[in-house]
């Protein structure tokens, strides 16, 4: 009978020191289960890390419904009806980084603050109202989200607060396959040549421009990869951000890293002479456009590409 105790001890320092190094699962009881309350959406985070950071993308529009999950960990679900009391925490924004913008109240509306997980349920949402359309799209805007109090079960000390980065994307936004129409041509060097086909993002940087964004050939940052011989390259201090008008034809090109005033001294503008159009048909978008990166004030690579839309990134 001793032994049996012993062994049970046992198993139950082993099971109390895992669940410790782990996510928090919830607390059972005999007789059912009471939970921790948690938000749901975040990804697992360390110890080192202080709050977990979660991304949520939204088209840019007026009124957009963002919903924040709440989650009530265990088998049976809550055991009562609990009502949840949710608030914002910037101090967990700014602790994260200080390159995020807490989103200013001006953007965002909250209809209830009060949140219920009903008896025998696990989950509950909380509502905000984004006018993303309003976004400035050179700031990086995060939330800091708390519960801040549960009329029963445990607010989790590891979930309980995220930091949520709001993302406001145009209709352009994705990820796409680029082609290309003609060779790519650099002037300076033979052996500089286009990557195509390529998987690329186009990602927002306004109303109705986007930005070409690698993080799939050469590094993940702002590149636009070539091949330099056989070996995968990029232009140091360039991307393309590609600028629309109401109709869709491309009316502009320009440089990321700024229109010459960077230290390769590269610029980007658009080649008249190719189609130049972004169609946008459904989930049907297709860009196509010619342009030309130039080097201290002289036209160097000639691009003609074609992108064809895959899927939301």
């Amino acid at each position: 009978m001793k032994n049996y105790k012993k062994i049970s001890l046992a198993l139950l320092v082993f099971t109390a020191g895992f669940t410790a190094c782990t996510k928090q699962d919830g607390i059972y009881t005999e007789n059912g289960s009471s939970g921790i309350i948690e938000l749901a959406d975040l990804p697992s985070r360390t110890s080192s890390t202080a709050y977990a950071v979660a991304t949520k993308s939204f088209d840019a529009a007026a009124s957009i419904d963002f919903p924040v999950t709440i989650n009530y960990t265990g088998v049976d679900g809550a055991a009562e009806d609990v009502n949840l009391v949710l608030g914002f925490d910037d101090a967990a924004v700014a602790t994260m980084s200080s390159s995020y913008t807490v989103l200013p109240t001006t953007l965002y509306t909250v209809p209830s603050y009060n949140v219920t997980i009903p008896k025998g349920s696990k989950t509950a949402t909380f509502h905000l109202t984004l006018n993303t359309a309003a976004f400035d799209f050179t700031k990086t805007y995060a939330l800091g989200i708390k519960i801040k109090s549960a009329s029963s079960g445990t607010i989790s000390s590891n979930y309980g607060t995220g930091v949520f980065l709001i993302v406001a994307k145009n209709k352009y936004d994705g990820v796409y396959t680029v082609t290309a129409s003609s060779a790519m041509v650099d002037n300076t060097s033979s052996t500089l040549t286009g990557y195509y086909p390529m998987t690329q993002e186009l990602r927002t940087t306004g109303a109705t421009s986007v930005v070409e964004y690698d993080g799939y050939l050469y590094a993940s940052n702002y590149y636009h990869p070539i091949k330099s011989g056989t070996s995968t390259s990029a232009y140091g201090n360039f991307a393309p951000i590609f600028t629309m008008d109401a109709d869709g034809n491309v009316t502009s090109v320009t440089n990321y890293y700024g229109q010459g005033t960077n230290s390769s001294v590269r610029a980007a503008r658009l080649n008249p002479a190719g189609v130049n159009k972004f169609t946008v048909s459904g989930n049907t978008k297709v860009l196509e456009v010619s342009y030309i990166m130039t080097q201290s004030g002289a036209d160097r690579t000639f691009f003609y590409e074609k992108w064809t839309y895959t899927k939301a990134r």
